[in-house]
């Protein structure tokens, strides 16, 4: 099936803002340069996770380096943007906690973890992680702008006034423009690239947070998401089979 794309995004650091993107590069990981990074408790020895932590959300993090030089710029609730390098701390490999499971990543070398704790209140350490290990589900999630626009009906019919679109509260790396989720099993072209549609995905109280400002909104989605089965499903999870550019508009 070939399918009309019409947002992309990803989040350079798990849990903080997300960010749309005019073209993503899909690897056989699922996007290239999504949640690369994350942040973690140093005394929990735990990753963060953005339920818990909403102020994440206010972080806007950019790639202002290279592969070689890493580089990132990031933008606090002020306004305050500070950029900075980073790289691998000798003997910085470790294991944390990541929803029960261990994730193993490389603590990192840079003057960004001052500007991370101060944000977020806490002691916390930037790191890289390999690569799906701090991604709960499937590598690439995705929406529908005919599942979106039913929800945001049964919003209105309930009396709420929605004022925003509602894809950003989802953090999908691609949102189609089809009338209905693709099933289980499905393959989609996406530009170059290749994904076949695995699960349905669970969701939790995050979406029900103002993706800018992580503060909890009066419009609430959960209660709209709960399946025959009982479970808070929207959206679908894929695997990507061929990798490629992915463009908005493709």
């Amino acid at each position: 099936m070939i399918a009309h794309v019409s947002r992309l995004g990803l989040a350079l650091v798990k849990g903080t803002r997300h960010l749309d993107r005019d073209d993503v590069v899909l690897d056989r990981h699922g996007p290239v340069g999504d949640r690369t990074w994350c942040l973690v408790d140093r005394a929990a020895v735990r990753v963060l996770r953005t339920v818990e932590n909403p102020a994440l959300l206010r972080l806007t993090v950019r790639d202002v380096g290279s592969a070689e030089e890493p580089r990132l710029a990031v933008t606090t609730a002020d306004g305050r943007t500070t950029e900075a390098a980073t790289r691998d701390a000798v003997h910085g490999i470790r294991a944390f906690d990541y929803w029960g499971r261990g994730a193993r990543i490389r603590l990192q070398d840079t003057t960004l973890h001052d500007i991370f704790s101060e944000a977020l209140g806490r002691d916390v350490a930037l790191a890289r992680a390999d690569r799906g290990d701090v991604v709960y589900a499937d590598p690439v999630s995705v929406v529908t702008t005919g599942a979106l626009r039913r929800l945001e009906e049964a919003l209105r019919a309930d009396g709420y006034a929605v004022s925003s679109p509602l894809d950003a509260r989802f953090r999908a790396t691609v949102t189609l423009d089809l009338d209905d989720d693709p099933p289980p099993g499905t393959r989609l072209r996406l530009g170059e690239a290749v994904v076949e549609v695995t699960v349905p995905l669970e969701r939790c109280a995050v979406v029900d947070l103002d993706p800018v400002t992580g503060e909890r909104t009066d419009v609430r989605l959960l209660p709209h998401l709960r399946a025959a089965d009982g479970r808070l499903l929207f959206g679908v999870g894929a695997r990507v089979l061929r990798p490629g550019t992915v463009r908005v508009g493709a």
